[in-house]
């Protein structure tokens, strides 16, 4: 219940703490003057709630004089329950409650959830850490100005406390014995209670007292809200001249911050024109509160419904796999659950808590704003979403590059954003509220349809993950044991898919690496690789199962289900081997029975082949040895704080998305914290290969060994690239995580081939080692030659007793000759056991099809066949722009080779 009532209670002053310091901290590049501006932005913000409190204690202070006389004589004259009675009668009479004492206290009531939001945050603030600021050298610290003995005097909480006295005396003056009291012990709680606070939260504090005073000094001017317009104008002005003329950043992202910001010279023009239309064309929606506290809850829950269940519905529901066992949460629909939470706290709590403040006319204005926001978003989200590329499981896009509209799709957002605000006040003025209260009706019973249709495949994903993790439980150790048992005096092949693992950066993490030439010993390293797709769901079919899976092979077969052409991929090999003798490991097969995470039970017809899942397995056990990991932040934060973040994201005008996203840090500074729980879950199994293979195997064996730690591109930390620094590479590739996750991957590789040699396994095992794509990388500014980035797959071979310096081979290749790889020379005349064909005879390389623009997710193609939007064609030299070709997909499939 605390949880339930946080979450929709603080957790969204929270995160306006932590907008308000993201937006300081770009705008200044100061933390301290961040800080100050959360607290001035923050108090600026509840200035109206503020007015209006006082308005509510000078109601109190007045109604109190007025019955004190009488009050007086009852319990003058009176005692016990004969007073509490006769007091209660008298209260009646005089249309008054005890309880509405509780208004002198408002202004309390306003400013507790902004500080437990602003101590929270502030408190645990990394970016404070080691900060200085005037005379503080250290932000995330007390300030100890001086000592006395060894007792340190903080001086920032006392000059808080003077502050806070000073303007309880202005404002008090003439007010009860009794507000004073409270004041003043008030002041004396926060000194206590803050003295040894980080000096970055006792700043925000005491500039908050200071703007207290500013307000109390301007209550007791006259025309304080004129002197308030003339002081922002003046702010204004100051702010303009700094964002043009003193600040570096983009000049269009200044210049909306500008834009946005003359809304303050704006203030009386529109005060003036809120006054006219509420005066004549919306007067009856004024006086009409059934009909506009209707309107008003309609769209407050349908925008907390939008934001909340709807917009991260469509996201878990792509991919419900990605979001199930998420560190300790367990069900994706907890994540679900916290986003409505704070749905509803962003989008009901606080705007009912702002709209009973005030009187009619400002309801009227909430009622109207909250409507066309309402309104707004419905269209931004569904008609302007935007196609910004896959989305990560830690809400990251892949095509970010997509957030800037271009002007034709910003202006047409906009256009429809000034007809759906000409529309309801048309509806309104023509006093049709009845039709808009039905419109939003409809809108919310149409959102829990979709909340309901997307619940269904979350939930079905869910259970099927629970299924596989039980199965995959049965099949793996409760310890960390050997499971991979290699022969010494029989033939052991290895085939090695590293998802993702980029050929192109081998010469130059060899170089940062020389052991690496040692510990590779023997391989050839085939550069000019091609994979059939950019994406493991297209590029690993044939890596597995050779020639017969290539995409357009596959097309071909179109009569048989996809699922079922991918999973015989899967098992070509190892049955193969299996029939000849061989004892067949396979760990995560790639997208295994299409499920995300491999559903190993494909093979339950084939007991003689070992199934052993090493990916999300060795993860706790790993960072049990390892508790010193730099750099890490566990995922289910960040989708706890950002599923509402990526549905603010989508309700928003395109134009202004940039803002919100940036880097995947969605208004979040920049802590230099990253997210590295996927990168753990396969690094941990890639660094634990040593101890999970032994040389006890009796028979030949053939393993396929899936690993996708290049995958995840992290900063695992130079020079080690094992987690223990958060230092970038120097040079070329600073910055460039895909260097160091790639580093990482290869330097593990490099030990367990070293564990090989140690066992005496590796003269008699051949290794391949191939990657299923490419990706994006530095190496694309820098190689000489040109780099088709995902279409670059890795391809390693090491024969039987073979030695020497890594030689490099610039025959053309594909990565299904990862599998022809494996048997040749081992088993003569090789056949495919499900279709009967000789493997070898399916090789054509003369002309290869690239499936180049197809989607990652099996639900984006048809039920036997991939949808390519583009194909091409390649021969000879990948590194050759003019032998790569754009060709219909007729001439794909007219080709009979």
């Amino acid at each position: 219940m605390l949880n339930f009532l946080y979450t929709i209670i603080i957790y969204p002053l929270y995160q306006l703490v932590e907008v308000f310091y993201s937006f300081c901290d770009a705008i200044l590049s100061n933390p301290g003057l961040a800080v100050l501006g959360v607290s001035i932005g923050i108090s600026f913000l509840c200035l109206p709630m503020y007015i209006i409190a006082e308005k509510w204690q000078e109601i109190e202070r007045e109604i109190q004089a007025k019955l004190k006389p009488g009050v007086d004589r009852i319990k003058k004259a009176f005692k016990g329950d004969e007073q509490y009675m006769i007091l209660t009668t008298y209260y009646r009479q005089n249309h008054y409650h005890p309880m509405m004492a509780l208004r002198s206290s408002i202004s309390l009531l306003i400013q507790i959830p902004f500080f437990i939001a602003a101590y929270k945050y502030l408190s645990t603030l990394p970016a404070l850490n080691g900060k200085a600021f005037l005379f503080i050298k250290d932000m995330g610290s007390p300030d100890a100005l001086f000592h006395i003995g060894s007792f340190p005097v903080n001086v920032l909480p006392i000059a808080m406390t003077l502050i806070n006295v000073t303007s309880g005396i202005i404002y008090s003056k003439g007010h009860p014995l009794k507000e004073k009291l409270q004041i003043y012990i008030m002041a004396a709680f926060f000194l206590v209670f803050l003295y040894d606070s980080p000096s970055g939260l006792v700043v925000y504090w005491t500039m908050n007292n200071v703007f207290s005073l500013a307000k109390n000094i301007f209550y007791k001017i006259k025309k304080p809200l004129r002197a308030l317009y003339f002081l922002l104008c003046a702010v204004y002005l100051g702010a303009v001249w700094f964002l043009l003329f003193k600040h570096t950043g983009f000049l269009y992202r200044r210049l909306a911050v500008i834009g946005v910001l003359t809304v303050i010279p704006l203030t009386p023009l529109i005060i003036k024109a809120v006054k006219y239309l509420l005066d004549k064309p919306f007067a009856h929606f004024v006086d009409n509160d059934r009909q506009r506290d209707a309107l008003f809850f309609l769209s407050a829950i349908t925008l907390s419904v939008l934001c909340g269940w709807v917009i991260p519905s469509y996201v878990i529901s792509s991919s419900p796999m990605e979001f199930s066992f998420v560190d300790n949460y367990a069900s994706p629909f907890y994540f679900l659950r916290n986003s409505l939470f704070q749905s509803i706290g962003f989008c009901i709590f606080w705007p009912c808590c702002l709209y009973y403040l005030f009187n009619k006319r400002i309801k009227t204005v909430i009622t109207i704003l909250l409507s066309l926001v309402t309104l707004c978003a419905m269209f931004n989200a569904f008609v302007f979403g935007g196609n910004y590329g896959a989305i990560s499981t830690i809400l990251t896009f892949e095509n970010a590059g997509m957030l800037q509209p271009t002007f034709v799709y910003s202006a047409l957002s906009i256009l429809t954003c000034i007809i759906v605000i000409i529309s309801l006040f048309f509806i309104i003025k023509l006093n049709k509220t009845k039709l808009c209260n039905s419109i939003f009706t409809i809108i919310l019973i149409a959102l829990f349809s979709i909340s309901v249709i997307n619940s269904v495949p979350i939930s079905k994903g869910y259970k099927a993950l629970k299924e596989i993790k039980q199965t995959n439980s049965a099949l793996t150790p409760s310890t960390i044991s050997p499971v991979f048992h290699f022969s010494k005096d029989k033939q052991n092949v290895i085939l090695f898919m590293l998802d993702r693992g980029l050929t192109g950066l081998i010469p130059y993490i060899f170089e940062e690496k020389p052991f690496l030439y040692e510990q590779f010993d023997g391989f050839t390293r085939y550069e000019n690789t091609v994979s059939y797709g950019g994406m493991t769901l297209i590029g690993a079919p044939p890596l597995y199962g050779g020639y017969e899976y290539t995409p357009d092979n596959i097309n071909k077969r179109d009569k048989e289900s996809l699922i079922d052409k991918h999973n015989e991929s899967l098992k070509v090999l190892p049955v193969l081997f299996s029939q000849n003798g061989f004892t067949s490991t396979v760990t995560d097969m790639s997208w295994a029975d299409y499920k995300w995470v491999a559903d190993l039970r494909i093979y339950k017809d084939f007991p003689e082949i070992r199934c052993c899942p090493t990916e999300r397995v060795y993860c706790d056990e790993w960072l049990k040895k390892n508790p010193d990991v730099k750099g890490f932040q566990r995922p289910s934060e960040l989708l706890i704080r950002n599923f509402i973040w990526l549905s603010f994201f989508k309700i928003m005008p395109p134009v202004t998305r940039e803002f919100i996203y940036e880097d995947g840090h969605w208004w979040k500074p920049k802590t230099g914290k990253q997210h590295i729980h996927d990168f753990l879950n396969y690094y941990s199994g890639l660094d634990l290969l040593p101890e999970l293979s032994d040389d006890t195997g009796d028979k030949p064996t053939f393993s396929i060994i899936v690993n996708e730690t290049p995958h995840e591109p992290v900063n695992t930390g130079y020079p080690d690239y094992n987690l223990t620094t958060t230092d970038e590479t120097p040079g070329v590739f600073e910055g460039d995580n895909a260097y160091q996750t790639n580093a990482a991957a290869f330097i593990k590789i490099g030990e367990f081939l070293q564990h090989l040699k140690d066992i005496g396994v590796y003269d008699n095992t051949r290794i391949i080692i191939a990657s299923d794509h490419g990706g994006n990388s530095n190496l694309g500014k820098i190689a000489e030659k040109k780099y088709p980035h995902y279409f670059n797959p890795l391809l390693l071979v090491k024969d039987f007793n073979e030695h020497g310096t890594l030689k490099v081979d610039d025959t053309f290749m594909t990565n299904a000759d990862a599998a022809i790889f494996t048997f040749d020379g081992i088993i003569e005349n090789a056949v495919n056991p499900f279709t009967g064909k000789v493997l070898k005879d399916q090789v054509k390389k003369d002309i290869v099809y690239v499936a180049r623009d197809a989607s990652w997710s099996p639900e984006e193609h048809t039920k036997t066949k991939f949808i390519v939007k583009t194909w091409n064609s390649i021969h000879d030299n990948i590194f050759e722009s003019e032998n790569w070709k754009e060709v219909k997909e007729e001439e794909v499939f007219a080709d009979e080779r």
